[in-house]
Order: structure tokens, then sequence, then C-alpha cells
């Protein structure tokens, strides 16, 4: 009865990399208000990404586009990235999808939920 319901946790943990205090806190606020789970950094910090397994990272591209470092690991890693950028970003992985700035929170959370609902 409850099988259908239950959503594993991890896939409801979302890791933020944004440098803009504002956005990540109402990126942060938006997610968790529809219940995920979120990290919010303000930098990529090698050894601080978190380890657990997360539903997609939400990345500000200007952090991809400084640290080489930070694509390889998305790259090997596999994780789902949603790149938030404004214009053309840097390429992550397969499993990228780009959101324009600005952009409207129903925006992201539509994104959000149909990458939940694909796993």
């Amino acid at each position: 009865m409850f099988a259908d319901s239950f959503v594993h946790p991890q896939l409801r943990n979302i890791v933020i990399i944004e440098p803009d205090l504002g956005l990540r806190q109402s990126l942060t606020f938006a997610l968790e208000v529809e219940g995920y789970r979120v990290e919010a950094l303000d930098a990529w910090r090698k050894g601080h990404i978190p380890a657990t397994p997360a539903l997609c990272m939400i990345i500000d591209d200007n952090v991809l586009r400084t640290r080489e470092d930070a694509r390889r690991y998305l790259r090997d890693l596999g994780q789902t990235v949603i790149l938030l950028t404004d214009g053309v970003g840097p390429p992550v992985n397969d499993n990228g999808f780009i959101l324009a700035k600005p952009f409207d929170g129903a925006d992201l959370l539509r994104l959000v939920r149909s990458l939940e609902a694909a796993d």
C-alpha cells in the first residue's frame, strides 16, 4: 500500500553550489518547501562536495568556468547537474541540463520533479 508513495531518501537530496547569497537562499527555500533536503555551498571546494548520492546538483556556470577539477569530477561521477547560466555554459556531462537566468522558480521545480519522476 505504501510502497508506491515511498521515495528513497537519497533521491530527495539536492546540492546547490551558487556564489550569490541571495540566489542560493532563494533556491534553498524553494526546494526545502517542496520537501527536498538541500546542502547549499557558496563555492566548489575539493573534498567538501557531499559523497552522498543526490537527485541532482544545481551549479552556477561561473563555478564550472573557473574550476576544471569540478567539471572533471562531475563527468567522472556521472551526477545529474542543472547548470544555472547567463548564456551558454561549459559542458558538464550527458546528465546535464541548462536553466537560463533569470528563471522562474516554477521552471526549476518542474525540472527537478521531472528528474525525480525519471528515477
